[in-house]
């Protein structure tokens, strides 16, 4: 480890030497080669401080690179690449100087009309968001971002991976109206394309749970005709027949009825804990109402 770190500081001593060379100032081509040569070294430290374990160091030598980079001829491809790379070493043990990094990451490649990377920059920054700092409200927002620019890529699969995101976490924060627009606005992507409309019954279920968190059974009705209308398979499917069953539970009150469906479904298609959560909402929601 100790030699490593001897080899990555022997990098930027050269890569300062450089910078601190002499040059004639209106020699341009020169001052840029020597910015470029001195973060190239900074990345070849940067590299070796991961070698090492030293994240802090590797993020940092990372960093001065892409600024580097900048500095000489203002290359974005670059500078986005090494704030990506700072960003991995960082996160390692500061999520927030990760999304830092990232987030200059993003508008370099915005600048240089690179949607794709600055679509999945936004997405690590929602992960990091998400799983690390426990965030949701920021993960929402840069999720979103993130399914915008897939889209301006016309990268429409990764977008609707997003979207998804954005729809589960509304649905946690019980923000159910943006949840099914999000849901609903997946399936009508999925409706025609032969790979991707398997799916569409599982998000029609999770549009439909959302709904049924609303407390508004007619518009769920109304919801359900509205899916089979998408897709004429779904009507024969086990997700409708769990969304219809637990509608007219609602509407009577039924929560033994409620139980056995639930169970039933769960029996042949194991319900995961996301919509379980919510499956106890809607009855919770039932048994409140059979106290009134």
């Amino acid at each position: 480890m100790a030699d490593y770190e001897q080899q990555a500081r022997k990098n930027i001593k050269e890569a300062q030497k450089r910078l601190n060379s002499w040059s004639l100032p209106f020699i341009g081509s020169l001052n840029s080669s020597r910015y470029e040569e001195a973060a190239e070294l900074y990345e070849k430290a940067g590299n070796i401080f991961k070698l090492a374990q030293q994240w802090k160091n590797a993020g940092d030598a990372f960093t001065e690179a892409a600024v580097l980079f900048m500095r000489g001829n203002g290359a974005k491809f670059e500078g986005s690449r090494a704030y990506d790379n700072a960003a991995k070493s960082y996160k390692r043990i500061d999520p927030k100087a990760a999304i830092t990094a990232l987030e200059a990451a993003v508008k370099l490649d915005q600048e240089g009309g690179n949607f794709r990377s600055a679509a999945r920059h936004y997405q690590d920054i929602a992960e990091l968001y998400e799983n690390e700092l426990n965030r949701p409200n920021d993960a929402f927002k840069t999720y979103k971002e993130a399914a915008n620019l897939y889209l301006a890529d016309e990268s429409p699969a990764l977008a609707n991976k997003c979207l998804l995101k954005v729809a589960q976490i509304s649905a946690d924060l019980e923000d159910y109206p943006t949840a099914i627009e999000k849901y609903e606005q997946v399936a009508a992507a999925s409706a025609d394309d032969p790979l991707l409309k398997w799916s569409l019954k599982e998000y029609f279920l999770k549009a439909g749970l959302c709904h049924l968190c609303t407390d508004d059974t007619v518009k769920t009705s109304q919801a359900l005709a509205n899916y089979c209308n998408m897709d004429v398979s779904f009507e024969s499917t086990r997700e409708y027949a769990l969304l219809r069953g637990i509608i007219d539970c609602v509407n009577q009150g039924d929560i033994e009825r409620f139980t056995q469906i639930v169970y039933d479904y769960d029996k042949l298609t194991r319900l995961d804990a996301w919509k379980t959560a919510v499956l106890l909402k809607i009855k919770k929601a039932i048994d409140c109402e059979d106290l009134r």
